[in-house]
């Protein structure tokens, strides 16, 4: 029985499909890069705006609109797989709406 799942498996599957796992490092890399981007074109407030809605359906959004496209995204310069697999993950997202979030406090605290 198990070798008719196997074989059933191996069809569907695709040899050298991308892994959707992340090394910590490369995530907290990933957030604070965009976050320092944000931070620097003073743009916290709309990606909060826009990013917080997301958290609930990152996994469904990087699953059916970002992995299907993330060849064309890659012909872009971007890496869309790893946007993929960071997107796949809700704590990388609450991670980054954090991060943002701190440094909107900090800048209005110096200001």
């Amino acid at each position: 029985m198990s070798s008719i799942f196997s074989r059933i498996k191996k069809i569907f599957t695709f040899p050298d499909a991308p892994s959707f796992e992340m090394s910590p490092e490369r995530v907290e890399e990933i957030t604070d890069k965009i976050a320092f981007l944000v931070s620097k074109y003073d743009l916290e407030v709309p990606v909060l705006f826009l990013t917080k809605p997301l958290v609930p359906t990152s996994t469904i959004i990087s699953q059916t609109i970002i992995a299907p496209l993330a060849p064309m995204i890659e012909s872009l310069g971007i890496k869309g797989y790893e946007l993929a697999a960071f997107l796949d993950d809700k704590e990388n997202l609450k991670s980054l709406v954090s991060k943002i979030e701190e440094i909107k406090i900090n800048k209005e605290n110096t200001m």
